[in-house]
Parts: structure tokens; sequence; C-alpha cells
């Protein structure tokens, strides 16, 4: 008799850090709401959710647009600069996980799954973070820093895949954004969607659910199991 290949942990797992392991996207807000009216020009909440999960770079990208100033240069290495500092003061405060997301890590730790972290944060800030979750969780860590094109390029997933010496249609990626969804999807990854706030719509290729509380390392399969997703063949900045 043979076993349903649903009830069996994935060949690998891929974890967005920020919304989906730990609750610092509210920690984000302030950040960047503060940074928003530094430049004058207070940020709506539809703005906000279209730099969810993005880079630094992406990120400056929307908020020029918003406010209409070229952030660019030195304006940029300032500016990113005075984010990346307030988020990791507040990081460094208030520290929570997202329901769910520790007993998920503790589950493949169990199952000897082989998992990574891939992050659009950069390694410096994302220190602060895996300190908290226990960098030693993770057989690779990928932050927005290691590809050219970081999410919702495919690079960071088929990186951290690479790495871990596996296809990434046999992974499974866990994700709370718009952005890193599209990324995860268009590696060819599965994907499972857990928005860490209301309103983000639906990604094509990704299966939504509400949240990680009571989501096991063999429920990720589960969950995930539907209409393949086409691997996208090839890095977006080859």
């Amino acid at each position: 008799m043979t076993s349903n290949p649903s009830s069996r942990p994935p060949a690998a797992v891929c974890l967005d850090m920020d919304g989906t392991l730990v609750d610092t996207e509210r920690l984000w807000d302030i950040a960047v709401y503060e940074l928003a009216e530094h430049l004058g020009r207070p940020l709506d909440d539809a703005t906000r959710e279209r730099t969810l999960g993005n880079s630094l770079p992406g990120f400056f990208r929307v908020l020029s647009e918003y406010t209409g100033r070229t952030i660019e240069g030195a304006e940029f290495d300032r500016l990113a600069h005075r984010l990346n500092s307030r988020v990791t003061e507040l990081m460094r405060s208030d520290m929570r996980w997202r329901p769910g997301a520790q007993e998920l890590l503790e589950d493949l730790a169990s199952t000897g799954t082989p998992v990574a972290l891939v992050t659009n944060t950069t390694a410096d800030v994302a220190a602060v973070p895996l300190e908290f979750i226990d960098r030693s969780r993770f057989r690779v860590v990928v932050t927005g820093c290691m590809v050219t094109d970081p999410k919702p390029a495919p690079d960071p997933y088929l990186l951290a895949c690479a790495r871990l010496g596996v296809e990434a249609t046999t992974a499974v990626a866990v994700e709370d954004s718009v952005t890193g969804a599209t990324s995860a999807v268009s590696a060819g990854c599965r994907v499972l969607y857990v928005p860490s706030t209301d309103g983000q719509p639906e990604v094509a290729g990704a299966h939504l659910h509400p949240s990680l509380e009571g989501v096991s390392a063999s429920g990720l399969v589960a969950l995930t199991s539907g209409t393949p997703v086409d691997a996208v063949v090839g890095e977006s900045g080859a």
C-alpha cells in the first residue's frame, strides 16, 4: 500500500520572514509612515500596501512616485539608513511571532525538512529578527542584497532552492504579501499565501490560507496541492 504524497513533508520549505514568521510589518508601518511624513506627504493605506514585501529599491521607487521626490544616490543612502535604523530600533524592543510560525518551524525541524529563509530585507536589518527566530533553524538564508532582482522577481526563491539542492517545483514557499507570493509562484514553487494585512488581493497560483496556526510540515503539501504552477526557467536577471 503506497502512502499519500500529501501526507509527507515537502522536499524543502522556503519561508518569508517579515509578516510570515515574525510580526514585524506593524513595525515597518511605523518606520515607513514616519519617513513619508519626513518627506512631506503622509502615506495613504493603498500606497503602503504597494510597498509590502518590497526590496529597498522597490520601496523607494513607490515612495518617490508618491511624494514626487527624486530618491537616488546620496539621498537614497541617507533615507535608507534612516528607515533601517528606525525599524531596527523598533525590532529590538518589540519582536513577536506570527501565529503558528514557531510551531511550524519546530515541526519542520522534527521531520528533518530542509528550510530556507527568503527575505527582501537587507542582511543588516534581517540580523535582528534572525537572532530572535534562531538562525540555526535555516539551512540557507537569502536576503535582499544577495540577488540582482529581488521579489517580486523569482530570483530569491530560485537561489534558495539551488542552494538547498532541490528543484523549485518540489518546494513549498510560505508568503504574506502579493510581492512575495508573486516571486515564489514565478519561481515555480507551491505557495501558501497567508496575508499579514487585511485587503490584500489573491495571487494567481498561490493558495490562500488565513493563518499558520495548526499548519504542520505535511500540511503544507496538502494545503498547496492543486493545479501545478508552470516553473519559470532561468532567473530574471540572466
